[in-house]
């Protein structure tokens, strides 16, 4: 059985043109899902495709000189791409870049259907603005909303390119091809670059209707593509949102209740005023921002500050409690498959996950002007929209005023899907009259995110006589701020078991939540694939086994390589073990892998190896879909050891000593296998962290038989006895 991926976003109807004036290039906007057509004033709609009665056909090959229009402006395709005179291609990229490689992989799309030669591009980040559609960065839906788009935005330059060719030439546009930016004539082999037809290029030129390339003839789709952004990068030239600076620019901290909802009764700022370079106290009813000449100055006043703070009812907010509360949730209401016909053996248990920080290495931070009637923000933020709408209304700024910039970003991982650090910035240079850069430290994002929820699960299943699957029941407790159905989806897996159900027990924790890299995958997949474990042993069945015989074809097909490359079943050392899992997060791309752990005698283990199988429809950029794949597995190598707690209201972590990132030599082996396909892009940004935890404790398991159902692993539950 095969798995449906999710539709494209567009039509070939929805790819929609509107003209633009020949004077100032060719101008085609694009209808994306919840935006208006924005044509520029004064232009008209086409009526025909036939060529333009100002520049009649000749029926000569034309010398260039003689014949072809000089070109005064760029050739604008559309919203996406442009070509200057000089024959360079810009591409702007709508959703944005926080390392997921979205800048590459889009104009890669883009420029295969262009026909542009690759060391033509470069590519640009778009701001916030509503022509794009849908700009926000998650879900792992970048590239299967994007690879229509940007692959029509191409299709469509090209359609023009040679129809002006054609023109020029006096020739049918069906004897002429594109390549390597040239439109060739097939019959004569006469050629014209891009950069000498933007001159020549109208409105007319673009059909009504452009067909895609055959996949067959992609020529940079499918190959592997430097990050466009990495030699930036590498020396330091990338502008991250910590490096923007203005003239006349003023730095700001913000002095936060340490308590969850806090507020502040009263402060004294006199002490602060007096620090050298401190230019002004801003108070704010969550904290008193202190703004400064440079940052040194900023938190030398924040520290000088006398604050009263209104604490609040959370002040006894604990989270020892709240997972005290969550196992007595489930515990009351367990997930039960007794009764159900045919259950020849069942097994019930209990899985718990700690709140979690997103811990970004670029720390939240945001620069904006606010004067006037207008404001101007460079936010590295995963939702452009949203961040514009939140200065807006924090403001009292038209949103038509406020212009918001989206520099690289370091990191997000959901984190940066909440968009307060905009807003605040915004409100503070609009209350000193100045640009202000906000920065936030490290202990400032630690203990004021937007956590990944505590939760606490409670799994049966029922076996036929068999060992067979044919019962599951799931049911989770916890909170999550943007509903249950993300919750309940990863509850419900996508083996084939004839009788599931899922339960959401919701409880409010007064812990401010958010979505954290894969949301509830993360965590379903923990406990699904770990009791999937279980099952197999009560039924004596080999787990790569069990897992087949309930998935599909293509889920199968990922689990089969992966067992097949990681040697399943082939005898280990002593103290050596190996676990493997699948997950589809979001129920797109497909992936299941096999971890080989050391346990050592004192309780400590290493992941040695970590086999990968990836299907995430037709992978745009292998080097990329490789990357992420590798990322997510480190990321998710980091969770097993992390943990938020909080006590009288306040987040005990701080940095990187008490809530630790894996280390160099704690990084596995990571094979990647990548399986082709012929199905659009699925995405991949959060498809190999949830199946990588599970994989992990099952081969704990399966090396020094020891059972973990929660998160963090500690050293003391795996010491020999």
């Amino acid at each position: 059985m095969e798995i449906e991926t999710r539709s494209p976003l567009l039509s070939r109807r929805d790819f929609i043109k509107v003209t633009a004036g020949t004077s100032l290039g060719l101008l085609i906007s694009i209808y994306l899902e919840g935006c208006a057509p924005t044509p520029p004033p004064g232009t008209t709609a086409p009526t025909t495709n036939a060529p333009s009665t100002d520049a009649p056909p000749v029926t000569h090959v034309p010398t260039l000189e003689a014949d072809i229009p000089e070109a005064r402006s760029p050739f604008e395709a559309n919203a996406y791409i442009q070509i200057d005179p000089d024959g360079q291609v810009t591409i702007t990229v709508h959703r944005p870049e926080m390392g997921q490689g979205v800048r590459t992989a889009l104009a890669m799309a883009a420029a295969d259907e262009l026909e542009a030669d690759w060391s033509t591009i470069r590519t640009i980040q778009a701001p916030a603005d509503t022509k794009y559609g849908n700009q926000v960065a998650g879900g792992s839906d970048g590239m299967a909303r994007g690879f229509d788009i940007y692959r029509r935005a191409g299709a469509a330059g090209r359609a023009a390119l040679i129809a002006a060719a054609a023109r020029v030439w006096g020739v049918e546009p069906e004897t002429c091809i594109a390549r390597s930016n040239e439109v060739i004539h097939e019959p004569t082999g006469s050629r014209l670059t891009y950069a000498q037809l933007v001159g020549a290029v109208t409105q007319r030129d673009v059909p009504s209707n452009t067909p895609l390339k055959d996949p067959a003839d992609f020529r940079i789709i499918g190959t592997r593509v430097a990050r466009v952004e990495g030699p930036e990068i590498v020396i330091g030239a990338t502008e991250y949102g910590l490096d923007v600076m203005l003239p006349g620019m003023l730095f700001a901290v913000v002095a936060r209740c340490p308590v969850f909802g806090g507020t502040v009764a009263s402060f004294n700022d006199s002490a602060a005023r007096a620090v050298p370079g401190v230019i002004d106290i801003v108070p704010l009813e969550y904290g008193v921002a202190v703004v400064a000449e440079h940052t040194w100055a900023a938190m030398q006043g924040r520290d000088a500050l006398a604050i009263t703070w209104d604490e609040g009812e959370n002040i006894t907010l604990s989270s020892a409690e709240i997972h005290d509360s969550l196992l007595a949730a489930v515990a009351s209401d367990p997930a039960s498959v007794e009764g159900i016909g045919g259950v020849a053996q069942s097994l019930g248990a209990t899985y718990d996950v700690p709140f979690l920080a997103h811990m970004p290495m670029e720390p939240m931070n945001c620069t904006a002007d606010v004067r006037g009637s207008s404001a101007e923000v460079w936010a590295p933020t995963q939702d452009p929209q949203g961040a514009a709408y939140a200065v807006a209304q924090a403001t009292g700024i038209s949103l038509n005023n406020v212009t918001l910039h989206v520099p690289q970003i370091g990191g997000g991982f959901g984190r940066r899907l909440e968009v307060d650090y905009a807003p605040e910035a915004a409100r503070i240079s609009q209350a000193v009259g100045a640009p202000v850069k906000v920065m936030w430290t490290r202990e400032d994002d630690v203990q004021h995110d937007y956590y990944r929820p505590m939760s606490a699960h409670s799994l049966s299943g029922g076996l036929d006589a068999a060992g067979n699957v044919i019962a599951w029941r799931h049911t989770v407790a916890s909170y999550y701020v943007h509903g249950d159905e993300s919750i309940r989806a990863g509850a419900r897996p996508l083996y084939t078991i004839p009788d599931r159900e899922a339960n959401i027990l919701r409880r409010n924790f007064g812990v401010p939540t958010g979505a954290w890299r894969s949301v509830f995958n993360s965590q379903n997949a923990f406990a699904v694939e770990c009791f999937l474990d279980e099952l197999a042993e009560l039924g004596g069945r080999d787990p790569y086994e069990l897992r087949r015989d309930l998935l599909g074809e293509r889920a199968g097909a990922v689990l089969d390589r992966a067992a097949q490359e990681a040697g399943w079943g082939a005898p280990l050392p002593a103290g050596k073990g190996r676990g493997i899992a699948y997950w589809s997060t979001w129920g797109t791309s497909h992936v299941a892998e096999v971890a080989e752990v050391t346990v050592n005698a004192d309780g400590t283990f290493h992941v040695d190896r970590v086999v990968c199988v990836v299907d995430c429809g037709r992978p745009v950029n292998l080097d990329g879909v490789e990357a992420q794949a590798e990322g997510g597995i480190i990321f998710a190598l980091a969770a097993m050891m992390q943990e938020i707690t909080v006590e009288d209201g306040r987040v005990q972590q701080s940095n990187f000593h008490d809530f630790p990132h894996t280390r160099i030599g704690e990084a596995p082996q990571i094979d990647v296998i990548v399986l082709p396909s012929e199905r659009d892009p699925s995405g991949m940004g959060e498809m190999t962290g949830p199946p990588l935890t599970a994989a992990v404790v099952n081969a704990i398991y399966a090396a020094a038989g020891k059972r973990i159902r929660h998160m963090p692993i500690r050293p003391e539950e795996l010491r020999a006895s």
